[in-house]
């Protein structure tokens, strides 16, 4: 396949000719100064053109060459000959088999081999070349390197996870994704956060007949951003609570009543009254935590008075 090894001069390689491309790393200041040092300890694979040379494997390595300015390189030059099909493949192995590769090299992989192989074929190729080979996992991430570079980069500084950059990459997110991507590396949200804000968003904008994009670029949203007096768990709390109310307005209407009324209650140490569950329903409960019999005795009296407090029928009786 390899036809033989030779100083190729810089001029004739087709830089911007990114087929076989599998890295993402674009700066190579590092790898420039081992080169300088060193030398090309793993000369770049390339393959003849008409006019010139594309690169099959080497891309941060020559570019490091043309930031050093230098002229000429030495490369393993492939026959003309060769397939797109077998360059695929040595681009990848040559990959592979030196570094480990990140989730978005790895849907690149895939996404190539894809071309050439099936669903059943591919795990067994990929297997070969020095690539997971778990099926599952094939599908789920082949197409993240069809996202926009600005959410696969949010996928390699762990802002988004695989599960949520798929949720993201669905048709639905198409023109908003960046934008909510954006909000989550903002407010550094968890998995479970980044998930309740969506489902949030979604359900608001199905229940008011809005899009997500309307929701999250309206003023209310915008100015919680854009606050510098708040820090990021502020302003996590205020937007948590600003879809909360919008999605649920009847709940947050009840929870805020109901505190309002344990406050008038005076509820003593160790004593709480636990309303319904998303205050659906009038069955309440109260829970007593005590250490000693004394605190009991006290707790107990303490019920017998509150039975008869106004402000407790008041809570009762109220239509949730």
């Amino acid at each position: 396949m390899i036809c033989e090894e030779k100083a190729i001069n810089l001029s004739s390689v087709f830089i911007k000719d990114d087929t076989y491309k599998i890295s993402i790393e674009e700066n190579t200041d590092a790898l420039a100064r081992s080169i300088n040092s060193e030398g090309i300890i793993n000369p770049p694979i390339l393959i003849g053109k008409n006019s010139g040379y594309s690169i099959v494997s080497g891309f941060r390595r020559i570019n490091a060459i043309k930031s050093l300015g230098w002229v000429d390189l030495t490369a393993r030059v492939l026959c003309k000959k060769t397939s797109d099909h077998e360059c695929v493949k040595l681009a990848i192995s040559d990959n592979s088999f030196q570094r480990p590769l990140n989730i978005i090299e790895y849907s690149r992989c895939y996404k190539m081999l894809s071309c050439y192989y099936n669903e059943e074929e591919l795990p067994q190729i990929a297997f070969l070349l020095g690539l997971a080979d778990n099926p599952d996992l094939i599908k789920k991430i082949m197409k993240l390197c069809e996202l926009p570079i600005s959410l696969q980069k949010y996928i390699l500084s762990d802002t988004l996870s695989l599960a949520m950059a798929l949720e993201l990459a669905k048709p639905e997110y198409n023109k908003i994704g960046l934008i909510i991507a954006d909000i989550f590396d903002q407010l550094k949200l968890s998995l479970n956060k980044q998930r309740e804000f969506l489902a949030l968003c979604y359900e608001i904008g199905a229940r008011e007949n809005i899009t997500i994009a309307d929701l999250v670029n309206g003023d209310d949203f915008r100015n919680v951003l854009s606050d510098e007096n708040l820090d990021r768990n502020q302003k996590t709390r205020i937007i948590r609570g600003y879809l909360k109310k919008r999605r649920f307005p009847s709940i947050i209407k009840a929870e805020s009543e109901f505190k309002i009324n344990i406050t008038k209650l005076g509820l003593i140490e160790g004593v709480k009254l636990i309303p319904p569950a998303n205050f659906e329903g009038n069955s309440f409960s109260i829970n007593m935590e005590f250490k000693k019999i004394t605190e009991l005795n006290k707790q107990t009296a303490y019920l017998n008075r509150l039975i008869k407090n106004p402000e407790l029928q008041k809570i009762l009786l109220k239509d949730i």
